[in-house]
């Protein structure tokens, strides 16, 4: 049962932190770039992870990214890695503003992460998700809720201003990548962001990803906001259609990487 909740407060969270598509003030960073691999270890075993076509792993580089994803992770679940575009990267790298548009997140939930995950704790895992989808992302319900507070108060507290966070609406699209190994679902998301009274909305179209890999589950998630609530009629199609190809393409690289020796 605990396990349940802390997968449904994880999946919650995934959809929570399509909401951190605001820009930001960023100081100059010294980093210069990270390998397009990272390796994450997790008890015995070590996930080795690409970086997306065109992206680079940004939070080893930036603490305003490390900050922003841990304030909006679920208590249960450990932040791993962010990437963003090689542009933006770079535009940091020269102090330009976080404006995170195009996004990723992998995440691993704290309770499991160095235990050894079999075929059948990924198909329970799915069946949970799909069981009880409707109930974690009813922006009315009690889980969203909870987690939608720990995010509020990481964000006040990393900006030092009251922040609030209103999930307007939740939409599952539909699986879209389904194999013994790999959950992949669309969701669309709708938020309204209130900052010292200043609201904004933000409409993001996110890819979710359960991944086992060397008998570990990892969460990830790749997100891509909308333009504007007027622009969604035209992008929505395209940009469900990039985000499918995008995500099943990287989840391959993924576990072309971790092809056992």
């Amino acid at each position: 049962m605990r396990i349940s909740r802390l997968l449904f407060q994880i999946a919650a969270a995934i959809v929570l932190c399509g909401g951190l598509a605001q820009a930001q003030p960023h100081s100059a960073a010294r980093s210069t770039s990270t390998p397009s691999l990272v390796r994450i270890q997790l008890g015995d075993k070590v996930v080795l992870v690409p970086s997306p076509e065109g992206f680079e792993e940004a939070s080893s580089q930036f603490k305003q990214v490390q900050d922003r994803f841990v304030s909006t992770e679920a208590p249960g679940a450990d932040f791993l890695l962010a990437h963003l575009p090689a542009a933006l990267c770079q535009s940091l790298r020269e102090g330009g503003p976080l404006a995170l548009e195009r996004y990723t997140k992998i995440s691993v939930m704290k309770a499991i992460r160095e235990q050894a995950m079999f075929d059948a704790d990924m198909a329970a895992t799915v069946a949970e998700l799909r069981k009880n989808g409707s109930v974690i992302f009813n922006p009315d319900g009690p889980i969203m809720k909870a987690v939608t507070e720990n995010a509020e108060r990481g964000l006040t507290n990393l900006e030092s201003k009251q922040i609030g966070l209103n999930l307007d609406s939740t939409q599952n699209l539909g699986e879209f990548d389904v194999r013994p190994d790999v959950y992949s679902t669309m969701l669309l998301v709708r938020f309204t962001v209130d900052s010292e009274g200043v609201k904004s909305q933000t409409i993001t179209l996110a890819s979710m990803t359960v991944l086992k890999v060397k008998h570990r589950i990892l969460y990830v998630t790749v997100y891509r906001k909308v333009s504007s609530p007027e622009g969604l009629k035209t992008e929505l199609k395209p940009g469900v259609l990039e985000l499918q190809q995008f995500t099943t393409k990287w989840i391959n690289e993924i576990l072309a990487a971790n092809k056992d020796d």
